[in-house]
This record gives C-alpha cells, structure tokens and sequence, in this order.
C-alpha cells in the first residue's frame, strides 16, 4: 500500500471513528446519520469514480487531492458539532 492510499484509508477512518461519536452523543441519531451519510457517500462516490475512471493524463493527483479535502472539511464540520455537544452537556451537568 502506497502513501496516498494509506493517507486516505486512515482519513476515512478518522471520519467514520469522529461520525460514530457523534452519533453517540447526539439525541437526534436519526437525522444525524442520514444527512451525514448521504452527504459522505455522494461525495466519496462521485470523487471515488474520477479518481478510478476518469484520471487520464495526470488528473488522479486532482480527484485525490478534492476528496480529501471534502473528507477532512466534514470531519472539521463533525468534530466541531461533537465538541459542542461535549462541551453544552458537561457544562448543564455543572449548573
């Protein structure tokens, strides 16, 4: 396994640990799932096929580099949501 796919396959092992946390949190666990997973799996699928198919003359560097990117900014997005979520239940357990 090379560098780029090792970078990949732990990003999305990075979302999908974060995801599962913050399905664990959250009290609407319905919603959360289908909006996050359809938004993932659109993305993931769309930038997964150029990057298979359609990467001729060096644009593979191009569909890896935007499949990243969209995977690390919803990680950033969920992340965010999940620290919220720590952080407002830890402090109404305080008051």
């Amino acid at each position: 396994m090379n560098d780029d796919d090792l970078l990949l396959l732990s990003s999305f092992f990075l979302y999908w640990v974060t995801f599962s946390f913050l399905l664990i949190k959250t009290k609407n666990k319905k919603s959360v799932s289908i909006i996050n997973i359809s938004i993932h799996v659109i993305y993931s699928l769309y930038f997964l096929y150029g990057l298979f198919y359609k990467s001729q003359g060096g644009t593979a560097l191009v569909w890896w580099f935007y499949l990243l990117l969209f995977l690390w900014v919803h990680w950033i997005i969920n992340l965010g949501q999940l620290l919220y979520l720590f952080f407002t239940k830890s402090n109404s357990s305080l008051n």
